[in-house]
């Protein structure tokens, strides 16, 4: 039985996306015996769903290897350590930040391109993409303010 969430509910600084994810392969004879094993850990969800298909090809890569012994793969998540959770909240802030200086700087070129009859500030996308920054800026303090707690 997996814990992991439920040791989520009860540390309120971990959410459900700070979980790491691993994929593991084993090779085994008729004997039980491991011949060979292949691990990938510290996996965010969306790497491990991007390489899926990478992890079925090297488990495939396997059984022709080994035709006559079984290839099992098996995947979960599991809490990141402490190292692995300050890289997680980290990334998070460094994408944050990112994203907005990357929204400020597409505001800043529209507003030097404007040619409308109307000002730029009564615009609709104008207006949704401060909007937009408002809510990064907002997410971005309160992950900071995790770290001074």
């Amino acid at each position: 039985m997996n814990t992991t969430s439920s040791h989520i509910k009860s540390c309120p600084q971990i959410s459900v996306g700070d979980v790491v994810h691993f994929y593991n392969i084993k090779v085994r004879n008729n004997k039980r015996e491991i011949i060979e094993v292949l691990s990938w850990s510290g996996l965010s969800w969306e790497l491990r769903i991007k390489y899926d298909w990478y992890f079925k090809y090297r488990a495939a890569l396997l059984q022709v290897k080994y035709p006559k012994f079984y290839v099992e793969s098996i995947w979960g998540n599991e809490l990141p350590n402490q190292k692995t959770f300050e890289q997680i909240r980290n990334n998070k802030i460094k994408s944050k930040r990112a994203k907005i200086t990357e929204y400020k700087n597409k505001l800043k070129l529209a507003e030097l391109n404007w040619n409308s009859l109307f000002p730029i500030e009564e615009d609709l996308y104008y207006q949704k993409a401060i909007e937009k920054i408002e809510k990064l800026e907002k997410e971005l303090h309160s992950y900071l303010q995790e770290i001074q707690q």
